[in-house]
Order: structure tokens, then sequence, then C-alpha cells
């Protein structure tokens, strides 16, 4: 009987042990992104290197949150595999504008992941895979790297109205998030070129991420920081003289909102 008491105790141990080793804290590695994100800013000559540094941080940003919501670990070698897909990439491409198409369609496959991670009923199924279906054969008919963006962030947007609904439980946010999507078509059909497209995009993206980081912070204490996130936003777009610097102010306040989604969730 001893020993059965012996071997019980160790066993609960081990589990313990297994059950908390499993809750990975992300603490640094989100603070080894913003970093990054602040260092490369500094070392940008150009708002479209600007644009690959907001979306490459992006990419990493939601890798993390990927990893948070995967609680079961089933998603970890799709995971790599997005993340391998950005590193190999990021070596072939060729100019600024093809590593922003890398960053944007990277964006793309992991909130492909964390959509399917945040509809736990599987109410978004069907949605999600028209979302992806569209972006691949949206891919096709492209003709340029522009091109490529618009596609990237356009299907950026539905899926984070997706990943929205499924995280706002109690409906609180079902208005905005409609508004949103309606300002999304509308202001669509009055872009004149794809860098205002992209604008268009982007603006969106940043609002269903205040939805977003707002459902995702239960207790409230990073409302200052998203607060403060959403002014800059504002504010830095009526500074913006062109697509292009607005375009930078929608990746870089992306980049802002994800940190503090990763932080909630971590």
């Amino acid at each position: 009987m001893k020993r059965i008491a012996i071997l019980s105790f160790i066993l609960i141990v081990i589990a313990a042990f297994m059950l908390t080793g499993y809750a990975v804290d992300y603490t640094k590695d989100i603070s080894s992104i913003m970093t990054s994100y602040t260092l490369n800013n500094y070392s940008c000559e150009s708002a479209i290197q600007q644009q690959v540094n907001g979306a490459y941080r992006c990419v990493e940003l939601l890798e993390i949150i990927a990893k948070e919501l995967d609680h079961s670990g089933s998603n970890s070698s799709d995971i790599s595999a997005v993340m391998t897909n950005y590193t190999l990439n990021n070596y072939s491409c060729k100019s600024a504008e093809q590593q922003a198409v890398n960053g944007y369609y990277r964006m793309v496959d992991m909130l492909a992941i964390i959509a399917k991670e945040a509809d736990s009923s599987g109410s978004y199924g069907s949605d999600i895979s028209s979302v992806i279906a569209t972006f691949t054969l949206n891919n096709y008919s492209c003709e340029s790297a522009p091109q490529q963006q618009v596609n990237g962030v356009y299907r950026t947007v539905e899926l984070l109205e997706i990943v929205a609904k499924a995280m706002d439980k109690s409906g609180k946010y079902n208005s905005e998030i409609s508004t949103i999507k309606a300002n999304y078509t509308l202001n669509n059909y009055s872009c004149e070129s794809a860098p205002q497209q992209e604008v268009n995009g982007l603006y969106r993206s940043v609002e269903l991420l205040e939805i977003i980081a707002k459902a995702s912070d239960s207790t409230g204490a990073y409302s200052g920081d998203i607060s403060s996130v959403m002014a800059n936003y504002t504010l830095n777009n009526y500074s913006c003289k062109s697509a292009v610097q607005q375009a930078v102010n929608g990746s870089y306040r992306m980049v802002e909102l994800l940190e503090i989604v990763a932080k909630s969730l971590n």
C-alpha cells in the first residue's frame, strides 16, 4: 500500500508538472518583437520599408497569439509551416513591395488558424473556407505586387471580422463590427487605386483589432493602452500626406494592438 501511495504521489506530481509546464510565458518573445519593431523603424529609409516592418512584426505577433489559443497543441505544425514560408519567402523577395506581400500573405495564413481556434463552436467554418478560397483565386488574377497587397489586406479584414465575432461571445460589439464591415465595402467603391484599397484594408483591420483587443482584455487592464493606440491612429491620419504614409499608420497601429492582444492572452 505504501508503494502504491508513493507511486500515486509521483504520478500526481508529474501530471501537475506537465500541466503547468504546458502554459508557456511569451512575455520575452512579445518584448523582443516590439524591440525589433522600434529599432527597425529607425533604420527604415522609406515608407514602404516601414510597411514591411509593420507587416513582419504583425506576422510574428500573430504567431504568438496562434500559439496562445492553441490549447491542445493541434495546430503547432500548421503554425510552424506558416513561419517557415515567412522566412523562406523573405529570402527570395527582391524588393520591399514583394516583402510586403510576403508579410500580408502570411498574416492571412496565420489568421486562418487563429479564426479556427477562436471559433470554438465551429459556426464560422464555411466563412473561413470561403475567405481562403477567395484569397487563393484572387492571387492567380493579380498582375502586380500592389494588387497582391490588396488581396492580402482585404482577406485580413474578412478574417479579423470572423475572429472579432467569435471572441465577442455576448454580442456586445455586433453593431460596431457591422459598421466597420459596411465602411470596408463602401470605401472600396470610392478607391481609385490599389494603394487606396490597401489603406482601406489596413484601417478597417485596425478598427477590428481594437474590438478584438477589448474582447481579449477581460480585466480592462489595457483599456488605456487601447485608447492611446486609437488616438494615435486618428491623429497620425490627419498628418499623412499620401496613401503610402497612411498604410504605415495602419500597419504600425496593427502591431501595437496585436501586442495588447498577445499580452492579454499570455
